[in-house]
This record gives structure tokens, sequence and C-alpha cells, in this order.
């Protein structure tokens, strides 16, 4: 599973595919810790997934996402 988690790197994803506040990012790491995208579309107005900036998600999260 690492391994194609490692081919994402590098790809837009949707973070939270099904969420009401749409959120996209470039795959930039992933490390033992979590996930680090840089951000590159939000619906939202919540200021932690501003478009352009690096947003780090902890492994410890429920996170998901999927390849667009």
């Amino acid at each position: 599973m690492k391994n194609s988690l490692q081919s994402l790197v590098g790809k837009e994803v949707q973070i939270y595919p099904g969420d009401s506040q749409k959120k996209r990012g470039i795959l930039l790491e992933i490390s033992e810790q979590g996930f680090l995208f840089k951000i590159t579309f939000y619906s939202g107005n919540d200021s932690q997934y501003e478009v352009g900036k690096s947003h780090f998600i902890s492994k410890n999260n429920l996170l998901s996402f999927k390849e667009i």
C-alpha cells in the first residue's frame, strides 16, 4: 500500500472527497508523521486551507484523498 501512496506524490488529489467544502492539493510528501499538500483549490473560508500554502495532515487523522 505504501508504494501506491508514493505513486501519488507530485499529483493533484481531492482531499476528503465527499466533504461539503471541496479541497484539492498537490501531494508533496509522505512521512511517518503524515502528509504534506500544497493547496490548489478550496471552496470554503477556513484559513487553514489557503490556496498556494502548504498544509500538513497527520496520519492520526482519518484522512482520505483520491487522485483527480
